[in-house]
């Protein structure tokens, strides 16, 4: 099953699986299927910094016009000294989940375009700075700043790396939630369907 920017109709959001061996591949994929039908794409980083970040998207051929970044890696693993970028808010750390709350809050409202999508990179990195409970309360914060503002959601975890607990909380804040199959597992499957 691929991602597709329909799924977002009417503002949706939507809790993305995906295999962590292809948690980077899968970022990129629905940041061009974003970028591609219109929108306007803040995204929050835990995982990667935001050069990297607009490397991997250059090298994808994706709009960075159309991307936003809220960066919470460099300065934690590089100090105070950040790249001067207009589309980029420096967080101080991964777990500083009120600074994340705040630039979502101040950039998603402006963010240019009639179509938006907030898209979170990635809950299950987040479990490394702040206990479940914290990323609940934080993920139901943005879910509620998101449909008060009309804006599309995506947050991409791990599969099977969120524990059960807080995968149901998150299953309740959300309004879809997708499992990104690798294309090697769907073939396979479709031929041991195919051969029974």
């Amino acid at each position: 099953m691929r991602f597709s920017a329909d799924t977002l109709n009417d503002n949706r959001i939507v809790l993305l699986l995906a295999d962590s061996r292809k948690l980077k591949q899968t970022n990129t994929a629905v940041i061009s299927e974003l970028t591609r039908n219109g929108y306007n794409v803040l995204i929050v980083s835990v995982t990667l910094p935001n050069i990297v970040v607009r490397r991997t998207y250059e090298a994808a051929e994706i709009d960075l016009a159309k991307i936003y970044v809220v960066d919470a890696v460099t300065r934690y693993s590089d100090g105070p000294t950040v790249p001067n970028d207009p589309h980029c808010k420096y967080i101080s750390n991964p777990g500083n989940l009120t600074d994340i709350g705040i630039a979502i809050t101040e950039w998603i409202k402006p963010l240019p375009g009639e179509k938006k999508c907030l898209f979170v990179d990635d809950i299950s990195t987040m479990l490394l700075y702040s206990p479940s409970i914290t990323i609940s309360k934080f993920i139901h914060f943005i879910t509620n700043k998101l449909r008060l503002f009309d804006v599309a959601g995506v947050f991409l975890a791990v599969e099977k790396g969120l524990d059960p607990a807080l995968f149901s909380q998150i299953s309740t804040f959300t309004d879809l939630i997708q499992t990104i199959e690798d294309d090697e597992k769907q073939k396979a499957l479709k031929e041991n369907l195919s051969a029974d």
